[in-house]
């Protein structure tokens, strides 16, 4: 009997997040992004091909993100509501507890949308339901973002400082809790781990794991 539980529900996903030792310029363009920190696809484990690639990096000050839409959406961001409209979605758990199906003070929730003309590109952090403890909302000014709108698709780049992270410190923890979604009106969503019918996005034992490594 299928019950509607996606295949990715049922294992564990890792993958190495590479460092990058020059910063990338946050400006939606990602020429600058090869595929040494493409975030490795899963959607084929149910049949699915992905709409867009994802790029992830990190340094000592924070961590970097890059996706390239293939498609004509983005056109419907909702900055009053981000969680509503066209955008990424990350969820960050600085300290990786597997074990724990509620948030704690070390699990973050950021929303990042593309500019549509009017608005500009941006960014916020979320509380997580029903969590344990909550970490300190950062200024959204904080949150670097940035995108390139096309016929065919968009570019979006954003940076989140470790600031703006509780508990991020490579040298003592280098496993991160992580998954995404990205949310669009016209091409649908595409996610990391377990779909929006289970609660991954306050459950972080449903997400995966981010590796920061040095590389070569």
């Amino acid at each position: 009997m299928n019950i509607g539980i996606p295949n990715r529900a049922f294992f564990h996903a890792a993958f190495p997040c590479v460092f990058r030792a020059d910063a990338p310029v946050i400006d939606g363009e990602i020429n600058d992004w090869d595929t040494a920190y493409l975030v490795p696809d899963l959607t084929g484990v149910e049949g699915k091909t992905p709409f867009a690639d994802v790029y992830m990096a990190w340094r000592d000050n924070g961590l970097f993100f890059a996706v390239d839409v293939k498609g004509a959406g983005g056109r419907a961001p909702n900055v009053r509501q981000p969680l509503r409209g066209d955008g990424f979605q990350v969820w960050i758990d600085t300290r990786d507890v597997r074990s724990a199906s509620r948030g704690s003070r070390y699990c973050h929730h950021f929303s990042f949308w593309p500019g549509n003309g009017t608005e500009k590109a941006g960014g916020r952090l979320f509380r997580l339901r029903r969590a344990r403890a909550h970490p300190r909302l950062c200024d959204p000014d904080r949150l670097e973002v940035a995108s390139k709108v096309f016929k065919t698709g968009y570019r979006l780049e954003a940076r989140i400082p470790e600031v703006a992270m509780t508990g991020f410190d490579p040298d003592e923890n280098n496993r991160l809790g992580f998954t995404y979604l990205l949310r669009d009106k016209k091409l649908g969503r595409q996610v990391w781990t377990a779909e929006e019918i289970l609660p991954v996005s306050y459950d972080p034992s449903l997400w995966g794991t981010a590796e920061l490594v040095r590389g070569d």
